[in-house]
């Protein structure tokens, strides 16, 4: 599973704040550039405690990402204990699944059954679809562009579904009657619980675009 280190230290209380503000820096670039070979975890124990957890499975991630550069910059003057560091072993993880994902599959399922009211419920207002075909925007605007395709789709069989809490990758088997069945990729973000927008891909090839 890779070397785990534990890393403690406690920050003077007006740098509490800062420190954290910097591990969320750490976590956004994280999110969005997805290193492999790295688990994270960071926690915040008390207002002026805190640990933080790595794993890696090859050579040492973190000293590459820029925001982590700048959370460790004047780290030293932040502390008032510490740091510790301590060399763990994991003897078993489990993470639920990502917030975003049931979302995108009630989503794409219900297009599926042609359920258009779970479909138009499950829309954000400011929603954004675009598929090879057309771009739309607006709940409204949405739901009657799905709706229109809906009319030839009779099922869907889901394949696979991954994701984090705000976005989420649903690859299916669109079943139509005009033109067969066509294997989609939807991705999908969430915001609030609900779909901030939706990006699907599929062969147009297949559809005579």
């Amino acid at each position: 599973m890779g070397e785990t280190v534990v890393v403690r230290y406690r920050t003077h209380e007006d740098a509490a704040a800062e420190n954290r503000r910097l591990i969320e820096a750490v976590f956004a670039q994280l999110r969005r550039e997805r290193p492999a070979g790295l688990g994270y975890t960071a926690m915040q124990v008390d207002g002026t405690e805190f640990v933080h957890l790595a794993t890696t499975t090859g050579d040492p991630v973190l000293p590459d990402v820029e925001a982590f550069g700048r959370f460790q910059r004047d780290l030293g003057a932040r502390l008032a204990d510490g740091p510790t560091r301590r060399t763990a072993t994991v003897l078993g993880e489990y993470r639920p699944v990502g917030a975003a994902v049931p979302v995108a599959v009630a989503f794409v399922e219900a297009f599926g059954k042609r359920d258009l009211a779970t479909v138009t419920a499950l829309l954000h207002d400011e929603v954004v679809f675009e598929s090879p075909r057309t771009r739309v925007t607006g709940a409204a605007a949405v739901a009657a562009a799905i709706g229109e395709f809906a009319e030839v789709v009779t099922g869907i069989d889901v394949v696979a579904a991954f994701g984090d809490d705000e976005s989420a990758v649903v690859c299916h088997d669109m079943h139509t009657g005009p033109f067969g069945t066509l294997r989609t990729v939807d991705h999908v973000t969430v915001r609030g619980g609900r779909v901030a927008a939706d990006t699907v891909v599929f062969d147009t090839a297949q559809v005579g675009r």
